[in-house]
């Protein structure tokens, strides 16, 4: 059976919260000190508890903004701020103002406050981990602790309230532990339920402190709930500093799965176009064979040399320039030999430094001599390349017969899919303008600091 490290980190905790909150008023008052209030000590506390009410105010906004935090930590927040705001420290800095509040009133309010900040613990540590816990269960816990806040309410004021106070803390120590003791032999621990221990035990110690000094044999102490408040703040700093460490990895992590995805969308765009080219290219060299075997033998060795020279191509999410040149070069070549009017294509390429998907600009070229009018008017197509600043501009202007642009995703898979791979592997968004008998102009700007950068 696996040790429970829940139980032991939690039970020192306890233990040693509980013997400061104890012995530190007592051993005090028996030395003579006690009821003394130093006004350097008082503003470290205000200033101290100013930060726990800042830490209020975080919960509570966190409850409405993050989409995975609960209002069990913002009530245990403010009945945290509640149980500081009543100490001794904050009693003993008042006084240096004139305000005089009753001990008892204190006293009940702080193990009120108590109370409260212990339950909502229990409370989150059950929520957290699903525990379920039977009616009864909760019901004799409920009214055993209620028993004892009622006695300490009437102890308080014979100055026997303490006794109730140990009592009540007995039945939450028991409880958490059992928590605990459920939670390691169940589920996954969170490190979060470590600082929820921490803060549970440093909230028995502040109020056995408060009891004591309200409604005991002590002396009020200045100090003590000052450290136990930089304790609890700690505590919750603590949690926060993980929360954002924790958010940062998941923002990479994020970042890393968008980047797989992009990548094994672009992958399979590009095995889209593998099928649809050779498909089509299988069409047009049987009907090469059937016009004349000397021109399908000629087809048959420029389709070998294009296939050979891409099929590296396939591989890869970005390829340089100067490649897609050659791929397009040979496709051209290849789509000639099957016209009886050649379609002239002119290379006005003046920069090359740069990368593109493979096989992305080849559907444009691909749609080009589709819609030609080689057979009517003889064909032509330009494909440019230049440089504007930083970004590379690639056009591909024909001739042609034109076509309407609005019609690109019904009609054309191979334009869709190559619009979509610049989209994907370079954030471009190719332009097409074209109008039925005037021809169509394609324009594609790449960032050439960016993804667009040679490889």
């Amino acid at each position: 059976m696996r040790r429970n490290k829940l139980l032991c980190f939690g039970v020192p905790c306890l233990a040693l919260s509980l013997a400061v909150g104890i012995a530190a008023p007592l051993l005090t008052t028996l030395l003579g000190g006690g009821a003394v209030s130093d006004s350097a000590l008082g503003a470290a506390y205000v200033t101290v508890l100013g930060f726990l009410f800042v830490v209020c105010i975080v919960e509570v906004i966190s409850v409405f903004k993050i989409d995975d935090s609960t209002f069990h930590t913002a009530l245990i927040a403010g009945c945290l701020f509640v149980l500081y705001a009543l100490s001794v420290d904050m009693d003993l800095f008042l006084k240096n103002f004139g305000v005089d509040i009753p001990l008892y009133a204190l006293g009940i309010s702080s193990e009120l406050a108590f109370a409260l900040a212990e339950a909502c613990c229990c409370w989150y540590i059950l929520f957290l981990y699903r525990i379920p816990i039977s009616n009864r269960s909760a019901a004799i816990v409920t009214v055993c602790a209620m028993a004892s806040l009622m006695g300490y309410s009437l102890a308080v004021i014979f100055g026997y309230g303490y006794i109730f106070h140990f009592l009540l803390s007995a039945i939450y120590i028991i409880v958490f532990c059992l928590i605990l003791e459920r939670v390691w032999a169940e589920k996954n621990v969170l490190f979060t339920t470590y600082l929820v221990t921490a803060v549970f035990s440093l909230a028995i110690g502040v109020q056995s402190v408060n009891a004591l000094s309200y409604s005991g044999p002590a002396l009020p102490v200045q100090g003590i709930a000052l450290a136990f408040a930089v304790l609890t703040f700690a505590a919750f700093a603590t949690v926060y500093f993980l929360f954002s460490v924790h958010t940062d990895l998941r923002a990479v992590r994020s970042d890393e799965y968008k980047l797989q995805a992009r990548h094994f969308e672009t992958r399979a765009l590009t095995w889209q176009i593998k099928p649809h080219f050779i498909f089509n290219s299988l069409e047009a060299l049987r009907a090469l064979y059937h016009k004349d075997i000397a021109l399908g033998d000629e087809g048959l060795a420029h389709l070998s040399d294009f296939l050979r020279g891409s099929i590296r191509s396939f591989d890869s999410d970005l390829v340089p320039f100067e490649t897609e040149i050659d791929n397009i070069y040979n496709y051209a070549e290849f789509e000639n030999l099957k016209r009886d009017g050649k379609m002239e294509v002119i290379f006005d390429i003046d920069f090359t430094e740069f990368s593109v998907p493979p096989f992305s600009i080849q559907p444009f070229v691909e749609n080009a001599f589709k819609y030609s009018g080689v057979e009517e008017t003889g064909g032509r197509i330009v494909i440019s390349s230049y440089r504007e600043e930083d970004r590379a501009v690639v056009e591909i202007s024909d001739n042609g017969k034109g076509f309407d642009p609005s019609a690109v995703s019904d009609r054309s898979h191979g334009i869709r899919n190559a619009c979509g791979r610049f989209a994907l592997a370079l954030g471009a968004h190719p332009e097409i303008k074209s109008e039925p008998g005037k021809g169509t102009q394609v324009k594609i700007v790449i960032d050439i600091n960016g993804r667009g950068k040679k490889v």
